[in-house]
């Protein structure tokens, strides 16, 4: 593993040199590329709406697509058309019937629903298809990192893994710039994203380093990708002294 001291004031840019982070994190089977991006428009009137949605594909041909969404308000939704919704709480998942053609790369899934609700309509949020968030459409593409923070005991080891919005042009490796307090370590890798693996997590791993003090250091992560909006990850070092 490669050392990254990290003090107060201090930036670090860590040039990453290997293909996967086996060391700390077993390599995932390959999947087909997910990717997607949202356009919902809705119309409502007292206590009734009725909500539209449009999914655009940004991967892999998809067959018969599981969707998700979390309704951010009270809303109940009464019918749908186009596939088959149901709701529990929030939370709502679609499933394509049987007669739900193939939507390839480039095009659209389109469906839409009606419901009730009281106070103030919000839209849905957290979209997924397959599991994989998707982009709302007028967004730039970004870095996305999962999660944004977390804690590791001092002398042990965590991940985050790191993926795009939107596939890139060509192929480019991620840039990281680690700010803040702590000594950690982690293997050398190379976190590259092109046309195909785009939208598949790919991990990183990150060693808490024993040191002498008695505090929970703190040090920030920057991910950066050309032409995209950066993300960036918090680590807690918990200390055990």
């Amino acid at each position: 593993m490669n050392a990254i001291p990290v003090r107060r004031r201090s930036t670090l840019t860590c040039a990453l040199t290997l293909a996967a982070v086996a060391v700390l994190v077993p390599a995932k089977p390959a999947q087909a590329a997910v990717g997607c991006e949202v356009t919902y428009t809705t119309s409502s009137w007292s206590t009734g709406f009725v909500g539209n949605a449009q999914i655009r594909n940004l991967g892999d041909t998809w067959i018969a697509p599981t969707v998700q969404l979390t309704l951010t308000g009270n809303q109940q939704i009464t019918s749908g058309w186009g596939y088959d919704l149901s709701q529990s709480g929030t939370q709502v998942i679609g499933h394509g019937f049987e007669w739900t053609r193939p939507i390839p790369t480039g095009e659209t899934l389109s469906f839409g629903f009606s419901g009730t609700y009281t106070g103030v309509n919000t839209p849905p949020t957290d979209w997924r298809v397959n599991g994989v968030p998707c982009v709302l459409a007028g967004q730039p593409p970004a870095v996305v990192a999962e999660p944004t923070s977390l804690s590791i005991p001092e002398g042990l080891s965590g991940s985050f893994t790191v993926r795009l919005s939107h596939p890139p042009a060509e192929a480019t490796s991620l840039r990281m710039t680690t700010r803040g307090t702590g000594l950690w370590a982690s293997p050398p890798v190379l976190l590259t994203f092109n046309s195909t693996n785009w939208s598949t997590p790919q991990s990183f791993g990150v060693y808490s380093v024993q040191d002498p003090d008695t505090v929970d250091d703190v040090a920030v992560f920057t991910l950066a990708y050309p032409g995209y909006v950066s993300d960036t990850v918090t680590i807690t070092q918990v200390d055990d002294d």
